[in-house]
């Protein structure tokens, strides 16, 4: 839909793929929210209990991951870049690909099974092509925002007074909300920001400018055009879990450029 000059897509279900019996997922792909979804590019929302993708290679964006916290074990990672390191649940590993990096991600400890979201965040022209390096952030720096029925990680970017001291390298928040049933949030998305929100479970309600929408658990949305003057008031319908992804466009016309 279109409020004035804000941008709502339609609430979308991600594409469900798996591989073996270890490895599952829903993915969501920019073409899925007709641009709107800038700057990112794709997320999956995983499970995996074995290594399943082996060394690959990425350049031209940023290769993102977020272990969420009710996963069973971290996530393993190892880089063409001297990296290797666990990421534990509830921390991020930004990886900026620039000119081109290999890594392999697989779930370590016992009984292991990473939950989490890989994320792709397109870089900006003049980043695209940069020497590639990685940023972590560690659960326990991770900002939390706390209020009645209402507690938010500020993994990324800002809320109210909080500030996450991840060093990105673009603009871009990400906060992963808590709601119990029947609490009112506003959050905002800055002007000339794409923004995109999953609910991974629950079912909420957004309003922009007075209109409404129910997005359901496993839906997401994605949103541009929005500004100070246009706040997303979001109403969580029973206790849930959402997360919103946002940052500055980066893409004009049709040069994109995305996989895994």
């Amino acid at each position: 839909m279109s409020v004035n000059s804000v941008r709502v897509t339609l609430p979308t279900r991600g594409i469900p793929f798996a591989i073996g019996t270890h490895f599952d997922a829903v993915s969501f792909r920019e073409e899925q929210f007709a641009g709107v979804m800038d700057p990112l590019l794709m997320v999956d929302h995983f499970r995996m209990t074995e290594p399943t993708f082996g060394p690959h290679r990425h350049a031209g964006f940023s290769a993102v991951t977020y272990v969420l916290e009710d996963s069973r074990s971290p996530h393993l990672n190892s880089d063409s870049l001297g990296n290797d390191l666990p990421i534990y649940p509830g921390a991020l590993h930004w990886m900026v690909a620039g000119r081109g990096v290999t890594h392999d991600e697989w779930p370590g400890g016992d009984n292991p099974e990473v939950h989490g979201l890989q994320i792709f965040v397109d870089l900006p022209a003049d980043k695209k092509n940069i020497d590639p390096y990685a940023v972590h952030l560690e659960p326990e720096d991770v900002p939390e925002y706390r209020a009645d029925g209402v507690r938010i990680k500020v993994v990324a970017g800002e809320f109210d007074s909080l500030r996450s001291p991840v060093q990105l390298p673009q603009p871009f928040s990400i906060l992963d909300v808590f709601l119990e049933l029947g609490v009112s949030l506003a959050l905002g998305v800055k002007a000339a920001w794409g923004a995109w929100l999953y609910v991974l479970d629950g079912d909420i309600q957004i309003e922009v400018d007075g209109n409404a929408l129910v997005v359901k658990q496993g839906f997401s949305i994605a949103m541009s055009g929005c500004g100070e003057g246009s706040p997303l008031q979001v109403g969580s319908l029973e206790k849930c879990h959402f997360v919103l992804l946002s940052g500055e466009h980066v893409r004009q016309g049709d040069d994109r450029s995305g996989g895994r």
